[in-house]
């Protein structure tokens, strides 16, 4: 007997000590055990998880879309894997990767963090969207003013040219080249703007 409480301290010791999320879950949704990565996700501590149901740890959790899940895995006892945002009682947010097994006391639960990936792949799209913004923004604002300084230039060609049409044409370039500088001005703020926001 006392071998065996000794082997069963060791396998939660060893569960503990594990960077992924263990839980085991009763059919009445008692949280049986939980690993020190699941006390960390959670916000709470062990003794203030272990007992208590998920919807007295964490109001209105059965109105998710992630319960809706682990009822049909409880009920129709099937396994399960899918990304879940869950949003604390404090209103911080956090990604998980949830893999769910049907177990003889209820369902086991493994949960890897995986915030800092998707806070990744958010700042990824954001800069993808930025540049395309960007392609636009410089598409629609350089192009006019391009043309007219073309335009001017080949005005200039022409021998028929006289000194007041040579003062317009000067103007209208002067006009051409200020759009260019202004939006230059501005692209390179745009551009200070979004690596700001993804380096928050």
């Amino acid at each position: 007997m006392t071998g065996e409480l000794h082997q069963q301290k060791g396998k939660e010791t060893t569960l503990d000590n594990l960077i992924e999320g263990f839980q085991l879950i009763s059919f009445d949704w008692r949280y049986l055990y939980v690993n020190d990565a699941v006390v960390k996700h959670s916000k709470y501590t062990k003794e203030e998880l272990l007992g208590y149901t998920m919807m007295e740890k964490y109001p209105g959790i059965e109105q998710t879309p992630m319960f809706d899940l682990l009822k049909i895995c409880m009920k129709e006892r099937i396994s399960d894997f899918f990304e879940n945002e869950f949003t604390y009682p404090d209103n911080s947010k956090g990604w998980f990767e949830l893999r769910i097994q049907p177990v003889p006391e209820g369902l086991f639960v493994l949960s890897i963090d995986i915030t800092d990936r998707k806070k990744a792949e958010e700042k990824r799209t954001e800069y993808v969207n930025g540049l395309e913004e960007m392609l636009f923004m410089t598409s629609h604002r350089v192009r006019q003013p391009i043309a007219q300084i073309i335009g001017m230039s080949n005005l200039l060609e022409l021998q028929k040219t006289t000194q007041d049409d040579l003062r317009k044409i000067t103007g209208y370039m002067k006009q051409s080249l200020r759009s260019l500088d202004v939006f230059t001005k501005e692209l390179t703020e745009f551009m200070n703007n979004l690596q700001e926001r993804l380096n928050k």
